[in-house]
């Protein structure tokens, strides 16, 4: 990564995490029966948003591509949602 990076750029971070938020509330949403706009809330509260960046921004400093970071922090929210349920 470098210096330059600017999470509020077009594409940038802030963008990702609000992809990655948007399908993972629609997955989440679809899995348990539960309307999507509710799951879109808990997952844009600021706490989760930061989180969700966090693991973005660390995936990306793992050397993952981007579209690899966000498969990723995708993935690890629906495993948080799964164990939250059982």
């Amino acid at each position: 990564m470098s210096d330059s990076f600017s999470p509020n750029a077009p594409n940038g971070a802030a963008d990702a995490v609000a992809f990655i938020t948007s399908v993972a509330s629609t997955l989440i949403a679809q899995k348990w029966g539960v309307r999507a706009p509710v799951v879109l809330k808990v997952l844009s509260t600021p706490e989760a948003v930061a989180v969700t960046t966090t693991r973005y921004l660390l995936a990306l400093g793992a050397g993952m591509s981007p579209a690899d970071a966000a498969g990723d922090v995708g993935r690890s929210l629906l495993a948080d949602a799964e164990q939250r349920a059982a």
